[in-house]
């Protein structure tokens, strides 16, 4: 019987770091952001160079196939002029595709978005949504037909609900129909002034509260 070893050090420098199972499977990991792990389903990369560019660091979760389902990014960027653009989120993914939970913020120059996100995804594999889009953009048909192709192929994915405050400085909950539709919003405006609306698919609000005088 092997005995087993543990080690202890009081600090650690490393710019990447896998969390791997019995097997050596990738379980989690840890890197910074020249190391960002390539977006793997169906055990091949399905985005080459995808997040490659982004100034992230991290972590990511892996599934018991060793496929991505969520993770911690963060990271920011600043010019010489003092300009800057910050980001992070927090995401749970759905099995086999892609986010439906998710704790974001953003912010550039002081124009700032956080808040709690859900999304509805189809019971389609990301790797298989990826390449039937790869596809439609390859063919020979109009773009028409391309934009129409997109739309039938990405049913399904939509935004249902948000919590946070927005770029205006409003704090809102939003409640969206199943095409992503803004049905329902309450906020607390940024002068303090709370309202509720009920919108049509259109984005027309139907009714308010308190009603127009």
């Amino acid at each position: 019987m092997s005995e087993h070893k543990k080690e202890k050090f009081t600090e650690l420098d490393v710019e990447k770091l896998n969390i791997v199972d019995k097997s050596g499977k990738v379980k989690m990991t840890l890197f910074n952001q020249d190391n960002i792990p390539p977006l793997i389903m169906g055990g091949v990369d399905i985005a080459p160079g995808h997040r490659q560019n982004d100034p992230d660091s991290g972590i990511i979760f892996f599934n018991g196939k060793g496929e991505e389902c969520g993770g911690l990014i963060y990271g920011s960027e600043e010019d010489e002029e003092g300009n800057y653009s910050a980001t992070a989120s927090l995401t749970f993914d759905q099995y086999n595709t892609d986010q439906v939970v998710q704790v974001h913020y953003s912010d550039e120059n002081d124009d700032r978005l956080y808040g709690f996100s859900i999304y509805d995804r189809p019971n389609i594999p990301l790797s298989e949504l990826v390449e039937k889009h790869k596809q439609i953009k390859q063919s020979q048909i109009s773009d028409e037909i391309k934009e129409q192709q997109t739309k039938e192929l990405l049913k399904g994915n939509a935004h249902r609900a948000f919590m946070g405050k927005n770029k205006d400085g409003d704090v809102s909950v939003q409640l969206m129909d199943s095409k992503g539709n803004e049905r329902i919003r309450m906020v607390v405006d940024k002068n303090d002034v709370p309202r509720m609306e009920f919108l049509n698919e259109k984005g027309e609000v139907t009714y308010k509260l308190p009603p127009d005088e």
